[in-house]
């Protein structure tokens, strides 16, 4: 199903485990010293997962760089939602999927502890993306506890410059450019798929943990996928990221570049695009 890996995304793009070693490179290449580190976006609670090598790396870096600077500004976030993510008037939810789905998602609301007409001023994108978000932190996720929001703290603490990649924003965004018919697709995977995401999830957390990058490949190398999906969500910003790399490989500097691991992993991975551009980059962890 879409959802299946639409899920996995919001794992490891947008999610982890016991002590940890995931995998990092270093690229070569320039004068700049640079630390790829692949991220997952929510944790469960009391989990150690950065390595005495990646510490040493984030330590002796001068600059984090990450894909949204601003991750634990809530307020932020909630209003980048209310301008891009709400309806000017509610449309039922029910009314945007099949009639064999209607009973299913009232169920499920019922479920999640919400109210029927609760999210029928979400767009159809947002409505997709908080049932699937509900369903992970009934895994025992937790997006406070995630590694990218501990890296910017522990650099704010360190005093070290954070760099973002994107905006929650342009994030959102990418989600709310889909066109209409795909995010209710989505929306039905997500209601078909519902309470499913903790095993599917936590193997792919197991994979991250252990470095297994092959693995998280193989999750990912799926039809279900839609292309336009793979294109907004992976492929074009692999490609901006590598080429922001690319340039900044040329400059003096120590950087750590944490990004979700997801995009580690494939044919058009930060890492294949980055070697593409005539960059080395070794696996250290």
């Amino acid at each position: 199903m879409l959802t299946r890996l639409f899920r996995l995304l919001l794992a490891l793009l947008l999610a982890a485990p016991a002590v940890a070693a995931p995998a990092m490179w270093q690229v070569e290449g320039g004068p700049a010293r640079i630390t790829l580190y692949g991220t997952v976006h929510a944790l469960p609670p009391g989990k150690t997962w950065l390595s005495d090598s990646a510490r040493a790396a984030f330590t002796t870096a001068d600059t984090l760089v990450v894909e949204v600077a601003t991750g634990g500004d809530q307020a932020a976030m909630a209003a980048v939602v209310q301008r891009i993510g709400m309806l000017p008037d509610p449309i039922p939810l029910a009314s945007r999927l099949p009639p064999d789905l209607k009973p299913r998602l009232a169920s499920h609301m019922q479920r999640l502890g919400l109210p029927a007409t609760s999210l029928d001023r979400f767009k159809t994108w947002l409505a997709a993306i908080t049932i699937l978000g509900a369903d992970m932190v009934r895994s025992g996720l937790d997006p406070a506890d995630g590694v990218d929001r501990a890296l910017i703290a522990m650099a704010s603490t360190a005093g070290k410059p954070v760099v973002g990649l994107e905006t929650a924003e342009f994030q959102l965004g990418l989600f709310d450019a889909l066109p209409e018919a795909e995010q209710r697709l989505l929306l039905g995977s997500a209601i078909i798929d519902a309470g499913a995401a903790q095993d599917e999830v936590r193997a792919l957390l197991k994979a991250w943990e252990t470095g297994d990058v092959e693995r998280i490949r193989i999750e990912f190398d799926d039809a279900s996928l839609s292309p336009e999906m793979e294109a907004v969500l992976l492929t074009r910003r692999n490609i901006a990221w590598a080429d922001w790399v690319a340039q900044r490989a040329a400059q003096p500097g120590a950087l750590f570049v944490a990004v979700g691991a997801a995009h580690m992993a494939g044919p058009n991975s930060l890492i294949a695009l980055l070697q593409a551009r005539g960059l080395t980059v070794r696996r250290v962890e």
